[in-house]
């Protein structure tokens, strides 16, 4: 199963050991970006075109390894980080950046120092160009197949002049170097390389989900499990496959401040890794307008009961992942219209198995069916 982005399937894979590179027919989507303002018709916004450089971030890109069995895959450029020393890194996912974790289709394993290209290989018939390359792998945090994993998350050092030193991301523009915690219901939006500029709710908190992955482009099948996770609707209409390595932001028209980095997703909902989680793991910050320049609002309160439905939901992890179906568990707003938060048995679909295990509440908080569709890394 393709881990991200409907890659392009070779037509014509003749490998040119000179040029380095492999053709591919292009995909024949060409997502825009946002709805036109003031009625006026406007020209959408490619975020898979070349960017003039230094480039904006929300665009597409990848590695320069992410080639392999008759398949080329590319993801989001996300956002600029920069570490103690000042040095800019670009962020996006360990699967974008960093997903060729076996020899297998092409030989090769990521490895630090491997090229960034913008755009990224599915855009530009798979092909190797080294005026397109703008950052160089530098760290990212490991996959665990078959185990548990906090973030999908990697940085790669941006190469001098090739990448906006301001960070500012495509129809987003110039974000805040401060951060802000999920919180349900609260308005967000991201710009990533397929569906361009969307906007969302986070519809649960503090989530245990299991993501599909692929080893290395078009390659064999793991799953990781991730904790702690946002949860955000309305699925696809919000992330697309290749629009993995998109930071989501608050949405605020100015200087929004990140919320969390996005990596996998489905019909029903995309997931995101806690941005401060990415960033501690990472041991780098976000580059933007600082906090007290960008007038940002204040952090949303927590809603009562969101403790208290996190420890249940902790508590009984193992009997909830015994419903019928069950892919994880979250905690969110009832969806019964009933006032409070609930616990989240996320399921691939609910059926009357599903219905008839689920228990009505655990320690007191009620228990509620979310179905979730199947999770892929995007």
């Amino acid at each position: 199963m393709p881990r991200y982005r409907n890659v392009a399937l070779l037509l014509i894979f003749a490998l040119i050991v000179a040029a380095g590179l492999a053709e591919a027919k292009p995909p024949a989507d060409k997502p825009g970006g946002g709805p036109p303002e003031g009625g006026k018709k406007e020209e959408p916004v490619d975020h898979t075109a070349r960017q003039e450089r230094p480039i904006q971030l929300g665009v597409s890109g990848g590695s320069v390894t992410d080639l392999a069995n008759g398949y080329c895959c590319s993801g989001t450029l996300g956002a600029l980080v920069q570490d103690s020393l000042g040095t800019q890194h670009v962020l996006s996912n360990t699967h974008v950046f960093a997903g060729d974790s076996v020899a297998g289709g092409n030989g090769v394993v990521a490895e630090a120092g491997d090229p960034i290209n913008q755009p990224g290989y599915v855009d530009v018939q798979c092909q190797n160009i080294l005026d397109d390359y703008v950052a160089g792998l530098s760290d990212w945090v490991e996959l665990a197949p078959g185990g548990t994993s906090l973030v999908d998350a990697a940085v790669a050092e941006a190469v001098p002049g090739a990448v906006d030193a301001e960070g500012r991301i495509l129809e987003i523009g110039a974000i805040s170097s401060d951060t802000v915690p999920a919180a349900l219901n609260m308005a967000v939006k991201k710009s990533g390389r397929t569906s361009g500029l969307t906007k969302g709710k986070v519809s649960a908190l503090n989530a245990t989900v299991s993501v599909q992955y692929s080893n290395e482009c078009a390659g064999g099948s793991f799953v990781t499990t991730f904790t702690g996770q946002i949860l955000v609707s309305p699925g696809n209409k919000f992330l697309k496959p290749g629009d993995s390595g998109s930071l989501m932001v608050e949405d605020e028209k100015v200087n929004p401040r990140a919320v969390g980095l996005l990596y996998a997703g489905s019909s029903r909902v995309a997931v995101a890794n806690p941005i401060d989680d990415v960033l501690t793991a990472l041991g780098v910050s976000m580059v933007g307008v600082p906090a007290s320049a960008s007038g940002t609002s204040g952090d949303a309160s927590a809603p009562k009961g969101l403790a208290k439905a996190s420890e249940a939901k902790a508590k009984n992890a193992q009997r909830l992942m015994q419903v019928p179906g069950a892919v994880g568990h979250a905690v969110g707003l009832s969806s019964r219209g009933k006032p409070g938060v609930v616990v989240k048995v996320l399921v691939k679909e609910i059926t009357p198995q599903a219905q008839s295990n689920t228990p009505a509440e655990l320690d007191g908080v009620p228990v509620e069916l979310m179905e979730v569709g199947e999770i892929v890394a995007y």
